[in-house]
């Protein structure tokens, strides 16, 4: 039976200072941040146009100063590649709704095209012929009529994994694509009116884009291996540019001839100088999409582990330096993550399901699937806990034991944060009910420790017995006392509530929080993808 609720006005206090562990990306504006970095091509304004296809946001960025700014907010911002059209219209593709959108220049937003799966790449020719792509399958190109009016027809279907392509040049009847074939290894030419499709040159890896100079070459990049080519289209000679740290999204090229290659995994474009191969960071961040948090040691040396949208993350925080391990798609995309003596345990939401790896190799353990949106993790011994926001349940795991599964406590109302506290009591927040609980591993029994919380998400226990929680309706993070039910806020204004794709409102991500043994508290902040540190003034 619930305990009677403890409720109490938050203090404000200036007991903690603020420190940055990760720094927002510079250049933008307060509380704004791509998330994952996808396509990228310039504008007729000279600006590089990115699309941000985890958190939706499309963005235009000065590449002299860095400045970024937002011009398509969420949720129509979802992007996966960008266009511009001669009449300054964007056009964009939502990867995950399955939809072409366009921004006329009177800033109307429309859909070109819907119920279009895996559509991904995009592009206008010299002529204004607008063209866009499905990947995987039916690994279809097809032309889009930018006024709307005109069905889409295709030109050519299975052409070998079609991704960001560029026009050749030509106009009328010879007018033709330069397309990245990465199940090929090649870029090939697909002829406009009769979807013929020619080999231009192969032996290139797994290139995602091609993009075309100001002297008729080609320059095309292997996602994995982070390659820079440049393709003679005529003869297929071809010429190493420069590698970059992968993996690497997407290309355009300046009217200098200057190459800008997108990595999502960080944020980050990189600027390469075509006859050198020099480079320099033009928009460079740490982090894609973080969420949950935990501390422990690696070595003799603290680190934090984030939940991050490719894979997890080791953070110095010290310095703020971070080492993204592992990167495999398989085990990327994280939300959550919890820690054991020998083992990882990363929870996913936009994939639900659970995953134990290896703390030492980083192969994974064991593989749990069948959660509505594993918000939270938490582990003690050999056991591990998942609060399920999707299902209301906390849920309890045993590797290898009998029953591996089961169901600690049922009905709850939208379950994020997890802890476990010193006397082995499970701590867990509930977001759509502004509440924390203290429950009963072995009965299932729920004691309330406080409502009327606003959003209550990541939590984390402290030393001295409190819980510091974010409540992420309110912008906050607040102390909480469970004995006395008084509440201090430590900090407010925090850059969370980012809205996610393919992620469930009104939490998206979970707000990860952690604390040391000296009591300071690290705060995620998803909507900059920054880390914020709040030590004690007294330690």
């Amino acid at each position: 039976m619930l305990a009677a609720l403890l409720t109490a006005a938050p203090l404000h206090a200036q007991e903690h200072e603020r420190q940055v562990v990760v720094a927002p990306i510079a250049g933008a504006a307060p509380g704004i941040a791509p998330h994952g970095i996808a396509g990228i091509n310039f504008g007729g304004d000279g600006k590089l146009y990115a699309g941000s296809l985890i958190g939706p946001g499309i963005y235009r960025i000065d590449v002299t100063t860095g400045m970024l700014e937002e011009v398509v907010g969420a949720p129509l911002g979802e992007a996966d590649d960008v266009a511009m059209g001669p009449d300054g219209s964007l056009v964009w593709t939502a990867f995950v709704a399955g939809e072409l959108r366009v921004r006329r220049p009177d800033g109307t937003v429309a859909t070109l095209l819907g119920d279009v799966s895996q559509v991904n790449p995009v592009n206008f020719t010299g002529e204004g012929r607008l063209f866009a792509g499905q990947v995987g399958k039916p690994d279809r190109l097809i032309e889009v009529d930018p006024s709307g009016r005109q069905p889409p027809r295709t030109v050519a279907t299975d052409l070998g994994g079609l991704n960001a392509f560029v026009d050749d040049g030509r106009r009328g009847a010879e007018a033709g694509l330069y397309v990245p074939l990465a199940e090929k290894g090649a870029i090939g030419r697909v002829n406009l009116a009769t979807g013929v499709v020619t080999i231009v040159a192969d032996g290139l890896g797994q290139p995602v884009a091609v993009k075309r100079d100001s002297r008729g070459g080609l320059v095309t990049l292997d996602w994995s291996t982070g390659k820079l080519t440049h393709v003679n289209p005529m003869t297929g000679e071809t010429q190493r540019i420069a590698v970059v740290t992968p993996p690497l999204d997407n290309l355009a090229i300046g009217p200098d001839d200057t190459i800008y290659v997108s990595r999502p995994t960080d944020n980050g474009i990189i600027a390469v100088d075509p006859f050198s191969g020099r480079q320099r960071p033009v928009v460079q961040g740490t982090l894609a999409a973080p969420g949950g948090l935990a501390l422990t040691t690696r070595g003799d040396r603290p680190v934090l582990i984030v939940a991050d949208a490719y894979g997890y993350r080791f953070v110095d925080p010290g310095n703020g330096s971070a080492e993204l391990l592992p990167f495999d798609l398989g085990t990327g995309a994280s939300s959550a993550v919890a820690v054991m003596d020998d083992a990882i345990v990363l929870g996913y939401v936009r994939r639900p399901g659970v995953t134990v790896l290896d703390r030492a190799t980083g192969r994974v353990r064991a593989t749990y699937t069948g959660f509505g949106a594993p918000m939270g993790v938490a582990a003690h011994g050999g056991t591990i806990y998942v609060a399920d926001y999707g299902r209301g349940e906390i849920v309890k795991l045993v590797p290898g034991g009998t029953p591996e599964r089961a169901v600690v406590a049922a009905g709850l109302n939208g379950p994020v944060g997890l802890a476990i506290d010193a006397a082995g009591y499970l701590v867990a927040s509930e977001a759509l009910a502004g509440t924390l609980l203290r429950l009963d591993p072995a009965t299932g029994e729920k004691t309330a420790v406080a409502q009327g919380l606003s959003q209550p998400e990541g939590l984390a226990l402290l030393p001295d017995g409190r819980i510091a929680v974010a409540e992420v309706g309110a912008r906050r993070l607040t102390l909480i006392d469970p004995a006395s039910g008084s509440r201090v806020v430590v900090a407010d204004e925090l850059a969370v509530g980012q809205m996610f794709t393919r992620s469930p409102p009104p939490v998206y991500l979970p707000t990860g929080v952690a604390a040391d043994a000296d009591g300071a508290i690290y705060v995620v902040c998803d909507a900059d993808n920054s880390i914020l540190k709040f030590t004690p003034r007294d330690k």
